[in-house]
């Protein structure tokens, strides 16, 4: 499964990009704001099966880029997750009108990305 991390917190992308390196048959992109992983989202060259996403990043956050996503259509088959600190019903609803298949707050855990892989991946995720 190839994996992309839009994460601005240095200590939470690569908590997850750790949590994630556990199962060795995914490769993991990791970007700093919105605006990086706009750019490889929309590059036809670029495939993603799951994007997770923070919702308040520099430049551009992670509900604004799924808007951006919706409205031009490009979107293709990946699955949006939201790893955020953000609790509100608000930015929640928002996130799953938009097509976030799973919202978690942070921090997140190897059994909490276990569950959400096998959720919304392609693949069986053995427990760790």
């Amino acid at each position: 499964m190839n994996i992309l991390i839009a994460e601005d917190e240095v200590l939470h992308r690569e908590l997850l990009a750790n949590i994630l390196a556990q199962w060795p048959e995914h490769t993991v992109t990791l970007v700093e704001d919105g605006q990086a992983a706009w750019a490889l989202l929309t590059d036809p060259k670029q495939l993603f099966d799951l994007v997770f996403l923070d919702v308040k990043m520099p430049k551009l956050g992670g509900l604004e880029l799924l808007q951006r996503l919706r409205e031009t259509a490009l979107r293709r088959s990946s699955k949006f997750v939201m790893c955020t600190c953000v609790d509100d019903r608000t930015s929640i609803s928002k996130a799953i009108l938009l097509g976030c298949k799973r919202y978690i707050i942070k921090p997140c855990n190897s059994t909490i990305v276990a569950q959400t892989l096998r959720q919304v991946g392609t693949q069986t995720i053995s427990p760790v």
